[in-house]
């Protein structure tokens, strides 16, 4: 009975972890360049041991970044990355890395993002010049997220006039939340079951 009380708990709250991923992916279906969490299980065991002990599972949350349809907007300082990679941007807290390009101009003609960090370019902030007009964009490249050093993505383009939409399946989603819950339903069931099952045992106990 110990047993079931353990992975009974344990799978409905993974089953709640399951349920925020979705909820959270759901809430985000139409941010620009927005990429979807997943919720994975890892097995881990300790290799060259004469007795194995019993796998430890963890669960670790990750991103898909594959990607994601690109819609046109005609708007030049819309800017779509096709492949991998980042757009570098300056922040207050430091340099971050984003897929959302949809941008603007400031007063000092720099390319900023809609909260007004600079974009960074291969020098520094990408800044138009004044006497420009209309301005193109060819290839730009941004620092890996998990990379100490800048690289270059071998095989991205940058797309102007168009954004990159999330990469989630809002339907796909959406049956997925439904199954989600259901789980979640059925494992609160099961640990009622246990605790009616406890409460009969003690009951028994106190009458003999």
């Amino acid at each position: 009975m110990h047993i079931g009380w353990d992975m009974a708990a344990y799978m409905g709250i993974r089953a709640l972890r399951e349920l925020e991923v979705v909820s959270h992916n759901l809430a985000n279906a139409s941010t620009t360049g927005f990429k979807r969490e997943l919720l994975s299980v890892w097995c881990l065991r300790l290799p060259g041991e004469a007795e194995m002990p019993p796998p430890a599972y963890v669960d670790v949350l990750s991103r898909d970044y594959s990607q994601g349809p690109l819609q046109v907007t005609e708007n030049e300082t819309d800017l779509a990355l096709e492949g991998p990679g980042f757009f570098k941007v300056e922040t207050p807290e430091g340099i971050r890395y984003t897929r959302n390009g949809s941008f603007r101009l400031n007063e000092a003609r720099q390319l900023v993002t809609r909260e007004g960090y600079p974009v960074l370019g291969k020098n520094g902030p990408v800044t138009l010049d004044s006497l420009d007009g209309k301005f193109s964009v060819d290839d730009y490249y941004a620092a890996g997220p998990q990379a100490g050093e800048e690289l270059e993505p071998p095989n991205t383009r940058v797309l102007q006039g168009m954004l990159e939409e999330s990469n989630l399946n809002p339907v796909e989603e959406a049956i997925n939340l439904i199954l989600i819950q259901r789980k979640f339903e059925s494992y609160l069931k099961v640990l009622d079951t246990f605790a009616t099952a406890d409460r009969q045992v003690v009951e028994e106990i106190g009458q003999a």
